[in-house]
């Protein structure tokens, strides 16, 4: 046999091996479980909260905490906000039917410690800590907020067809030292990452997925079984 065609056949199972076998033995806890899987994506204006909570249970927002003035600003890749994220709880009318994802973009050692306090605070004056998940890549400094009582989910690096198998150890690595609660990733990701780890809670994202098709690509999403929230930039809730 030829060694270049050996090579290959090597390269090609050993390839469907590791994209099809998985880490079954690790799970986190559901942050949220129901049918009703899709949520408001990137609410970060007070002004649509009302008539979103009539169409969502949960609503995802970006905050950045604001080191010079003790406080967490609303609003997403560095764009200027004199949103508050107090300013956003007092927004929300019935914090009974609404959980919030905050996608927390800048945290860092510098930040950690503080933020925790101010958040624990925060939530403790609403009382919404068990509606509270957060969102970082950090997943070292993120395991702190465990430690304090929150729900964290772990953003995964997006899947690449190499990188993602020198990847896919370190984050089961960090799943067992760190047990997040849930992992995120973008809706592309979701087929490789919901295979690798499919007892673990999936709570993806949908960018750009806005016309009539991808509703049924987001319907697809949301019959995988470990998928629990699914983000969506439409308007209304077209999986009730």
């Amino acid at each position: 046999m030829d060694l270049k065609y050996l090579i290959l056949c090597v390269l090609i199972v050993s390839c469907l091996v590791f994209y099809n076998f998985s880490f079954s033995n690790l799970s986190g806890n559901v942050f949220y479980d129901s049918e009703d899987k899709l949520w408001a994506h990137r609410v970060l204006d007070t002004n649509n909260i009302y008539d979103l909570s009539k169409e969502f249970k949960g609503f995802e927002l970006d905050v950045y905490f604001n080191i010079e003035s003790d406080c967490f600003d609303v609003k997403h890749h560095g764009d200027r906000s004199d949103l508050k994220l107090n300013e956003y709880f007092k927004a929300i009318e019935d914090f009974d039917s609404i959980k919030l994802w905050i996608d927390f973009k800048n945290l860092n050692l510098e930040n950690t410690d503080i933020s925790i306090r101010l958040l624990s605070s925060l939530c403790a004056q609403y009382d919404i800590k068990s509606d509270v998940i957060i969102e970082s890549k950090q997943i070292h400094l993120l395991s702190k907020f465990k430690e304090a009582g929150f729900y964290i989910s772990y953003w995964l690096p997006s899947f690449h067809y190499l990188k993602s198998i020198f990847n896919i150890f370190k984050i089961r690595n960090n799943l067992i030292e760190f047990k997040p609660d849930v992992i995120s990733m973008p809706y592309s990701s979701v087929s490789f990452y919901s295979k690798k780890f499919p007892n673990y809670p999936v709570h993806c994202w949908t960018n750009g997925m806005i016309g009539e098709k991808d509703k049924l690509r987001i319907e697809d999403l949301g019959k995988i079984k470990n998928v629990k929230v699914i983000l969506t930039d439409f308007k209304e809730n077209f999986l009730k």
